[in-house]
């Protein structure tokens, strides 16, 4: 065979070689991009044991650790679109352990985008402007928590991959009860709600918050009572406030802040002698440092 059609054969079997493998990788692409998926994920994805360990935490984060949590979450986001919610959920979850809270709070935001039915993102955003004093914007994130449907935040973390991990990583192999988790979820959005009400001074909002949360049976050791009492008093509504505060203080004796405005209930009554006792009563109980509320109003994000 002359030299020139030899030449002419090799290149045309070598086109031929790159033109069928060009052709079988763009076949196999799906298949490919399949594989990479749960290979991806398995390079980013930390120890199982650390989901657990920096979600119970309140204590000091390793920050190389809280950053594989960052970049698993963000590869979950990329690869699970439907799941996108939970996982800026858990990124702005580790941002704000890191204290990057201004891109904790954006990602909050990106999560409640990618779905409005989802409470978490909406209380956690309601904490960080809680621990900022900047309490019409936290009153307004605590309301939109408490309007949702519960059942619809329990569905999302039943199917849910992100949840899926933190329950796999505990080590007691009971794994988290979601549903306990969006009840004490709300009672506390209740709680932290009504705080912000009283400290924005929307005293018809506070009462009625507190109303709503004592007729779902909401209330813990009188504090819904309590919070409807100083509503009710600040609105000149006198006696649903000494109805409500006598109803907190027989639920907890030591309540300082009941006392203190059953005490002023009785002035405007007119009961002068009554209210002295009973405003030298809650002085007291303040100088023994008694704090009934202090424990509920203890802001933390949470993600179950």
């Amino acid at each position: 065979m002359p030299g020139f059609l030899k030449v002419i054969f090799t290149r045309a079997a070598v086109l031929y070689l790159v033109c069928f493998f060009t052709i079988w990788r763009l076949l196999d692409y799906h298949q490919l991009a399949g594989n990479a998926v749960p290979q991806t994920l398995s390079r980013l994805t930390p120890p199982m044991d650390y989901f657990s360990e920096f979600v119970d935490r309140t204590g000091p984060y390793e920050e190389f650790k809280l950053m594989d949590c960052v970049n698993y979450h963000k590869a979950v986001a990329q690869f699970f679109p439907f799941q996108k919610a939970e996982a800026y959920g858990m990124e702005a979850f580790c941002y704000e352990r890191l204290g990057r809270r201004s891109l904790a709070e954006a990602l909050y935001r990106q999560s409640i985008a990618s779905n409005p039915d989802y409470f978490w993102p909406y209380f956690d955003l309601g904490v960080l402007f809680y621990t900022r004093a900047q309490y019409p914007l936290s009153s307004e994130y605590f309301q939109k928590a408490v309007q949702l449907n519960p059942v619809k935040t329990v569905v999302l973390l039943t199917v849910s991959k992100v949840y899926n991990d933190v329950r796999l990583s505990k080590q007691t192999g009971k794994g988290y009860d979601f549903l306990q988790g969006i009840k004490e979820g709300r009672v506390e959005a209740h709680i932290l709600l009504m705080d912000s009400l009283l400290k924005s001074g929307d005293h018809g909002l506070l009462l009625k918050t507190a109303l709503v949360g004592i007729n779902e049976g909401l209330d813990v050791n009188g504090v819904f009572y309590y919070y409807g009492g100083v509503a009710a008093y600040n609105l000149k509504y006198y006696e649903k406030a000494v109805e409500l505060l006598q109803i907190a203080l027989q639920k907890d004796p030591r309540n300082s802040d009941a006392v203190y405005y059953f005490g002023l209930c009785l002035k405007v009554a007119g009961k002068q002698d009554m209210a002295e006792a009973v405003l030298t009563k809650a002085e007291f109980l303040h100088k023994q440092g008694i704090d009934v509320l202090s424990p509920f109003l203890k802001a933390r994000v949470r993600f179950f």
